[in-house]
């Protein structure tokens, strides 16, 4: 398995079977698509190669209406990776790309820098400059070419068809398990754990702060979470709240997680918040003695929903 810029030159992989995509979150859909990737490859016995980008393209060409990304560069090269495919090739996505054809990306990259034998690509598949290629239009470039090409159908949960930005309204509007069963994973969010004002440890409450200002990432809305810390300690279920804690009139946006059972040091490590349930907005309380108290009851609920054990993964 390996990765491979597309601009540091043509990989030497020879013939095989590629599958096309965005795969921002690589979510239920997209494995659909990989697992055929994978089983042609092996049919055909060619290597299973994907070709994506670093972001996705919405992220530069509409940026005012894109919600953030479900997933990091590192984040969906290693999940994508982690399907068994042989090659994860990609390529930065930028303004000079973007002006590229349909009929030039199929003859470029498709067919000459990357030698597909077979092509698996989503129903909804776009590509090209202003999204002009779509399914139908490559499968009949590539059949001129004599490659194949397959049209995975949708994928659908709930009546609906699972996409990224169906994924992506559901953690903006704070509806983390519906968001969880269409990733088929926890929607989640990771960074190096940095030194706040210690509030929290002055409360009784010692809190993991992540910093969330410049991050590209969708996020869910402000409010108090239940979710699972993963770091070099091991796993653990926390209570965090994401906002700027109005209580005490900071404007600056922050992750904080307090790990329940743990009493060890996290400063400067990276850790993963896995984000399991919405339990409340954030709110500004009247003073510290009352935010307290709404943390205690915070905690019991959060133990509840532990104990019930079906709702929350271990």
């Amino acid at each position: 398995m390996r990765l491979v810029n597309l601009l540091s030159g043509p990989p030497a992989i020879g013939p095989c079977v590629l599958g096309l995509g965005t795969f921002d979150g690589v979510h239920r859909g997209h494995r659909a698509l990989l697992a055929e990737v994978i089983g042609q490859a092996r049919e055909h016995r060619l290597p299973a190669v994907v070709f994506s980008f670093d972001h996705p393209p919405r992220r530069l060409l509409h940026p005012d209406g894109f919600l953030g990304e479900l997933t990091t560069p590192e984040e969906k090269f290693g999940l994508l990776l982690a399907t068994g495919v042989d090659w994860v090739v990609f390529r930065p996505f930028d303004g000079i790309f973007a002006r590229t054809s349909p009929g030039e990306f199929v003859r470029t990259v498709i067919l000459d820098q990357l030698q597909a034998r077979l092509v698996c690509v989503g129903f909804n598949f776009h590509f090209g400059r202003d999204r002009a290629g779509n399914s139908e239009s490559l499968c009949q470039e590539l059949a001129g070419a004599g490659c194949s090409c397959l049209v995975i159908p949708q994928v659908q949960m709930g009546g609906e068809t699972v996409s990224s930005s169906r994924i992506r309204r559901a953690i903006a509007d704070g509806d983390l398990e519906m968001a969880n069963q269409l990733l088929g994973r926890e929607a989640g969010f990771t960074g190096t754990v940095i030194h706040g004002d210690h509030r929290g440890r002055e409360m009784g409450f010692p809190t993991a702060n992540l910093d969330l200002e410049g991050s590209s990432k969708v996020l869910p809305p402000r409010g108090v979470y239940l979710c699972l810390v993963d770091s070099a300690a091991g796993s653990h279920h926390a209570l965090v709240n994401i906002g700027v804690r109005p209580t005490f009139g900071r404007v600056r946006a922050l992750l904080e997680a307090h790990l329940l059972d743990f009493h060890g040091d996290l400063y400067h490590q990276t850790i993963r918040v896995r984000f399991l349930k919405r339990l409340r907005t954030e709110v500004r309380f009247p003073s510290a003695s009352e935010l307290i108290t709404q943390i205690q009851a915070d905690l019991e609920q959060a133990h509840r929903l532990i104990g019930r054990g079906r709702e929350i993964p271990a």
